[in-house]
């Protein structure tokens, strides 16, 4: 298993920002730092792109993931020859609509506590992407991962620019 020392956060709370951006709008994409790979065994049956802890407060998105192409953006084709490794979506809640201060804070829960999480529990999302980490592994001892959202929908309470926000990905290979 490989982890990205990276972390991607949205640059500013999701506060109102105008008319709701259109369906596909491009938001800021990220790259991360390099992830060695060096410690993976080439003889993986599955390989699995995990990234943790990610924030779904704000517009809801499409993340196309981009393995060894740091130029990739909306426009590039989601093909093997790109570095194209899949997607994953988020369900966003679309702004925090609370009149109180810390309405929307996601506040830690003692280990046995029976109530369900914090609606704003930062998510985990998983990318099958066998076929994608074996390409990067022949190409060198690292991979870069770019992720390029797409805003699906969201509401004047979202800032469209900033949607991806995460504290780091995995990369999980299975025997």
């Amino acid at each position: 298993m490989a982890a990205a020392k990276t972390k991607a956060k949205p640059k500013a709370k999701q506060k109102g920002r105008g008319k709701p951006a259109p369906y596909g709008h491009p938001a800021n994409r990220h790259n991360t730092e390099a992830i060695s790979v060096t410690g993976i065994q080439k003889d993986f049956s599955r390989a699995d792109l995990q990234f943790e802890g990610l924030e779904h407060g704000g517009a809801s998105y499409e993340a196309r993931v981009f393995l060894n192409n740091p130029s990739a953006d909306a426009k590039t084709p989601r093909t093997p020859e790109k570095g194209y490794a899949g997607r994953f979506h988020i369900f966003g809640h679309g702004g925090c609509f609370g009149d109180d201060e810390g309405h929307c804070e996601v506040r830690p829960r003692r280990p046995f506590d029976p109530r369900p999480e914090h609606p704003l529990t930062p998510a985990t999302k998983t990318v099958i992407a066998t076929d994608a980490v074996r390409r990067a592994i022949k190409q060198g001892k690292q991979v870069t991962v770019t992720i390029v959202p797409i805003v699906t929908s969201g509401t004047t309470k979202c800032d469209y620019n900033n949607v991806l926000g995460f504290q780091r990905i995995k990369v999980l290979t299975y025997r």
